[in-house]
């Protein structure tokens, strides 16, 4: 019965791992169970559908009295006893449902149900689901071996619901994060309102796969909404849409939905809305809406208005992960709405002035003929208009000058007429070069007899100071002949202020005033199109800062800010007319390096950019450190566009984060790693069934009575395609993907087995085995220790774990350690001296020993500080009581140096490699390391 059982496991095991398909697992943990409790008359499994109910999913038999399992529902409000189930997640066993209210009596009556056993399903703090037994006739009257039977097929339920879900979604994520992309891609392209909605529409309607998106934009004057745009895939029409806005008078200042999402600046879901009182009904009806959601349009902490996704056929609500992605589009369509709307509003501003300017010049035309007449009427006209005007004749000796003009320039009329122009108007082009004499546009116009027009230009005042000037030149005709010009202007400082402001908030970042992503976006796509020889090249850098989000969480987002200005101004120091410098949001900055000579300049500029993140930043009375990490790539080698050269970029910032505070440029050569990198994972994945990893174990020698007084557990792989893997390459891809809990607790439970065996021989010597930060921080890691050394029979005082400096740095847990040590195991500080504040984790943690890292032990014959060190380390650890263990030890003399300052227990190639265990058994039937 035992094997059987085994068998079955490593049966479900495997289907865990290669077919991730649910109801298959289920079908046999189902299977299982039942054949494995001969005396249950049914076995069914049912999985969650509501916070409240769980579902019928697979059972055996897959029908009770001519109803199938799917049919069969457990509502945890009639049902107490599925309910203290769920809220206990441990079994309950009733052996005669007729003296215990607590299950639903329907179906207990129904299927008249003697006793009943239920488990939950569950992994971690995650519950998926609940597995009953039934018996019609007489008691369960389970044993303990059926119990952990049960509970160890539960077990493979929950990891392979949660495989499953994991697996699900992270296929969801990508495409996801792809979608994303593409929606970022296109509307950074997009260069109408109009556009960028409908692109917007398209690509939430395929993320919440609902076509009915519309958008409603506050006007900018008024800030009052209004409908704007339906997508054109939506069921209703955008006329019928409007339409119906209209006749039912939306006051949006007072509808509560809207006036929620301007608040709180957030989303609003309504799965229901007919029942939500928060809904204009009257709206609701008359759309046919039944679920809405909507979703702030924000960009510079303003909302412009919202984005609605409503249903028409019955109450709908997202997940939180769809819910995420809408976002996610809303913020960049925000972004690049913002820009656009900004920019026609500014095209319309100028068009207005334009054409205000030349009705008024129109107006001032047909009174050229009388100009030098001009009666007591047509002077009064003159002196009230509210532009600036005065004649010039065809010497630019000016004739007349209405007050108006007098006073924007600070003159008194008298002092204007009979003034040539170039004495008393300074006038100033766009590059703010002054027109020297007869030079300027005016000028001109003056003796071309053509009409000269500028928005661009500056007049200066009497006191020197310059303001902003729109004008018009218009030549006064006598027939075919010109005898003058009138000029009228008008100061628009005021207009081009604001016009600068639109400017700089569309395409600066505030924080740091330098440019934002959609400047450099453009910058680079201008760039790309100057360029016309094939040797012709420009860069991209792209910078991502490390440990800010540190700094964040530590100081708040103010300190934060303060910081990205600070680094800001450093970085600063690098433009000029070939670089630009950009932050694109967040921590990541980006720099365009343009007419690149050689390669080697970039290299220059990357260095430069690291080595201003050296000094620390000071804010108040700290001082704060930052890092980065650079990647580079380059066009025409790397990339074709705009698009990949900062997509490539980003991929190779990603591999100098790996390396660490470091540069690092794209190749060709990473997408192949990222293949190489899958396939290594997926292979590792298989490596535990396969039967390819295998635990060496290298011995430590106390040299002092040459006697082997423990060993190392250490995992190697061998596959059968990539032959040895190194450790330093599958154990980091372990850690970063989780796989390391399943590696970890393998390694200790075959390393456990092993000590058994050699301590049934009668070798009494420790075994240590290394923890990863993942299996520290696992909830139930001081449980699978102990069950492991219960289950072996072996001492705990046997057994040490080695933890790295970087271990117990990110554990941010002491008592988790205390509770390993507490069992009687010792706990040893691995590589001590490469991490980081080591004298605080002494002191914070109850370490039992220390290990003196290999890079000491093989610099100190040469390097006489490094002996030094080590002579310090050990008395350290003599002065607090603690073992001490030199790590690497090569030759004789190093072994004297050690022996010398009092270290004797050691370990490296001058004993033993790490060898398999049957290769190690003579040696520690000996005992003795000569």
């Amino acid at each position: 019965m035992q094997q059987d059982r085994y068998s079955r496991l490593a049966e479900i095991t495997k289907m865990i791992h290669l077919k991730l398909d649910k109801r298959s697992v289920l079908e046999q943990v189902v299977k299982a169970i039942s054949e494995e409790i001969v005396r249950c008359d049914a076995v069914g499994i049912y999985l969650p559908i509501s916070e409240d109910q769980f579902q019928g999913f697979v059972g055996k038999p897959d029908q009770f009295h001519g109803i199938t399992l799917d049919k069969m529902v457990i509502d945890l409000k009639k049902d107490r006893f599925a309910a203290e189930i769920v809220e206990t997640r441990k079994s309950i066993y009733i052996p005669d449902t007729s003296q215990d209210d607590r299950p639903d009596p329907v179906p207990i009556e129904l299927f008249k149900i003697k006793s009943i056993f239920g488990i939950p399903i569950y992994y971690e703090k995650s519950m998926y689901g609940l597995v009953f037994l039934f018996d019609y006739s007489a008691p369960l009257h389970l044993n303990k071996e059926e119990l952990e039977a049960i509970e160890s097929y539960i077990t493979m339920a929950a990891v392979a619901i949660r495989n499953t879900e994991l697996f699900t979604r992270s296929q969801k994520l990508v495409k996801d994060k792809q979608l994303l992309l593409d929606a970022t891609g296109e509307l950074s392209r997009c260069v109408t309102v109009q556009e960028a909605l409908e692109t917007s529409f398209r690509y939430i309607g395929e993320a919440l796969d609902n076509p009915n998106v519309a958008a409603h934009l506050n006007d900018m004057y008024t800030q009052s909404a209004s409908p704007h745009k339906l997508s054109s895939e939506s069921t209703w029409k955008e006329e019928e849409w409007k339409k119906i806005h209209n006749e039912v008078k939306i006051n949006f200042q007072e509808d509560a939905v809207y006036q929620e999402v301007m608040r709180t600046k957030g989303p609003v879901m309504i799965a229901d809305a007919i029942s939500d009182p928060r809904t204009n009904k009257e709206a609701i009806n008359s759309f046919g809406i039944k679920a809405m959601y909507t979703l702030p349009l924000i960009s510079r902490d303003e909302v412009l208005g919202t984005l609605g996704i409503v249903s028409f056929d019955s109450p709908k609500s997202y997940t939180n992960a769809e819910q995420q992605l809408a976002m996610s589009i809303a913020d960049a369509t925000a972004g690049v709405l913002d820009n656009l709307i900004h920019l026609e509003q500014l095209e319309e501003i100028i068009s207005h002035r334009t054409h205000e300017l030349q009705e008024k010049n129109e107006i001032l035309e047909s009174m050229n003929e009388d100009l030098r007449q001009l009666s007591k009427k047509n002077e009064s006209i003159l002196n009230s208009a509210g532009e600036g005007i005065y004649g010039l004749n065809k010497e630019g000796v000016i004739t007349f000058c209405n007050p108006t003009a007098a006073t924007m320039l600070d003159y008194d009329v008298d002092e204007l007429v009979g003034k040539k122009q170039a004495e008393v108007v300074a006038h100033y082009s766009k590059e703010m070069d002054l027109y020297q004499h007869m030079s300027s546009p005016i000028h001109d116009s003056l003796i071309s007899g053509e009409k000269a027009y500028s928005a661009e230009e500056k007049f200066a005042k009497k006191d020197g100071s310059l303001f902003d000037v729109e004008y018009v030149s218009t030549p006064i005709q006598n027939g075919e002949h010109h005898s003058g010009t009138v000029v009228t202007f008008r100061d628009v400082t005021e207009r081009k202020e604001m016009e600068r402001k639109i400017h700089t908030q569309a395409y600066y970042d505030m924080i740091t005033r330098l440019p934002n992503r959609s400047y450099m976006t453009q910058k680079i796509r201008t760039a790309l199109k100057k360029l016309n020889g094939a040797n012709e090249r420009l860069g991209v850098l792209f910078l991502d800062l490390d440990r800010f989000k540190l700094i964040n969480d530590s100081y708040g987002h103010v300190a934060g800010d303060q910081v990205l200005y600070e680094i800001a101004e450093r970085f600063r120091t690098l433009v000029s007319s070939r670089v630009t410098v950009s932050r694109l949001g967040g921590d990541e900055f980006m720099v365009l390096v343009e007419d690149i000579e050689r390669i080697e300049e970039l290299d220059e500029i990357a260095m430069k950019l690291l080595g201003f993140l050296t000094d620390p930043v000071r804010i108040g009375s700290n001082e704060l450190f930052t890092g980065a990490s650079i990647g580079i790539s380059v066009y025409p080698d790397d990339a074709q566009n705009e698009e990949e050269l900062i997509r490539n970029a980003d991929t190779a910032m990603y591999l100098a984060k790996e390396y660490g505070g470091t540069y690092h440029y794209f190749t060709h050569l990473l997408r192949e790693k990222n293949i190489e990198r899958s396939n290594l994972l997926n292979a590792l994945h298989q490596a535990v069934e396969k039967s390819e990893l295998e635990v060496f174990y290298q011995p430590k020698i106390n040299y002092d009575t040459k006697e082997l007084i423990g060993v190392e557990a250490l995992l190697r792989w061998t596959h059968p395609e990539f032959g040895k893997v190194p450790p330093d390459k599958f154990i980091p891809l372990a850690e970063e993907t989780g796989l390391i809990l399943k590696l970890g607790n393998w390694v200790l439970k075959e390393a456990i087995d092993q000590l058994k065996a050699w301590h049934a021989e009668g070798h009494m010597i420790t075994m240590a085995v290394n923890f990863s930060i993942r299996q520290i921080q696992h909830p139930r890691v001081v449980q699978t220790v102990k069950s492991v050394l219960d289950n072996a029979g072996i001492d705990p005082k046997y057994l040490e774990i080695e933890l790295t400096e970087h271990t117990l740095i990110q554990s941010h847990d002491a008592a988790k350690i205390h509770e390993l040590k507490d069992l009687g195991l010792t706990i040893a500080l691995d590589d001590f001296g490469t991490g980081y504040s080591s004298l605080k984790y002494i002191k914070d943690f109850p370490i039992d020993c220390i290990k003196i890292d290999r890079s000491f032990v093989d610099g100190m014959t040469q390097v006489p500080h490094i002996a030094a060190l080590n002579s310090t380390i050990i008395h350290l650890a003599k002065q607090l009581d603690y073992g001490v263990i030199a790590e690497g030890v090569e030759t004789q003399e190093q072994i004297d140096l050690l022996m010398k300052e009092g270290c004797y227990c050691m370990q490296g190639y001058f004993f033993s490699r790490p060898v398999p265990a049957d290769e190690l058994q003579e040696m520690i039937e000996s005992g003795v390391a000569d």
